[in-house]
């Protein structure tokens, strides 16, 4: 049975996302990608919310069904880039979840600030029969600028898990990453989401990022490297390709700015 809230219920933070946190997301990100991280706040920091305290009953939400295991299908972020998300910070929250998707919507109370995480829970059979499309040249178009990552390996992939309070056992147990149909563990969507922000932050260096909005298409295995394509910017807008060596693409990534 499908299941959502009449009204979005509020909740209020109670540790909220730390600097320590932004810096050490900031360190990885700089390492993998072997660039330096401008400085700021990164959109995609406020995934971290979902480690809060104050969300420790919702984050059951995320918990797969038996004989299921959960994929994130879609992340956007809108309105977030100047808010500081700190203790005492107040959300409204819709969640809407049933059979095999659930979708979290967060809302900064008084702004039009929002985070929405769509996940999908998939048998083994459904992730085995997935099919990962490739890159086309076309798809990227003249202009587009490339970096490329050092392997994705367990610790990279525990530091980012261990920020983002991230429980989901593909991401760390090579057994139940298995026993889902993969063959190994894989890197969490939102991790690849933010190397294509800071891929497109140090490539583009000056533009204020107003929106977010990412599609994960295909798993990245630990232990491999991901190159990240940021498209010409049109009309305020980029596109963003988070591929394989092979160029599998993991995520399309939209960014929209001022």
């Amino acid at each position: 049975m499908n299941t959502a809230d009449a009204a979005p219920a509020t909740f209020t933070l109670q540790a909220g996302v730390s600097n320590a946190d932004v810096n050490a997301l900031q360190d990885l990100l700089s390492t993998l990608l072997n660039h330096p991280i401008a400085s700021g706040l990164p959109i995609v920091r406020a995934a971290f919310l979902l480690g809060d305290p104050a969300l420790a009953d919702l984050r059951q939400c995320f918990t797969a069904p038996e004989g299921t295991y959960a994929l994130q299908e879609t992340q956007r972020f809108a309105g977030l880039a100047d808010h500081v998300l700190t203790a005492g910070t107040q959300f409204g929250l819709s969640n809407e979840s049933g059979g095999a998707i659930a979708r979290l919507t967060f809302q900064l109370l008084g702004t039009d600030a929002v985070m929405e995480t769509r996940l999908r829970f998939l048998t083994p059979d459904a992730i085995r029969a997935l099919a990962a499309p490739k890159l086309h040249p076309r798809m990227v178009g003249a202009g587009a600028q490339t970096l490329h990552t050092h392997k994705l390996t367990a610790k990279h992939v525990a530091r980012y898990t261990a920020l983002a309070h991230d429980p989901n056992p593909l991401h760390g147990d090579p057994e139940v990453a298995q026993a889902a149909g993969f063959g190994d563990v894989i890197a969490p969507g939102m991790l690849l989401c933010a190397l294509a922000e800071a891929a497109y932050v140090c490539l583009t260096p000056g533009r204020e990022i107003q929106e977010l909005r990412a599609r994960f298409l295909s798993p990245a295995f630990v232990n491999s490297s991901v190159q990240v394509n940021v498209t010409a910017q049109t009309r305020a807008k980029s596109r963003v390709f988070v591929v394989s060596e092979a160029q599998d693409i993991h995520a399309i990534v939209d960014i929209f700015t001022a």
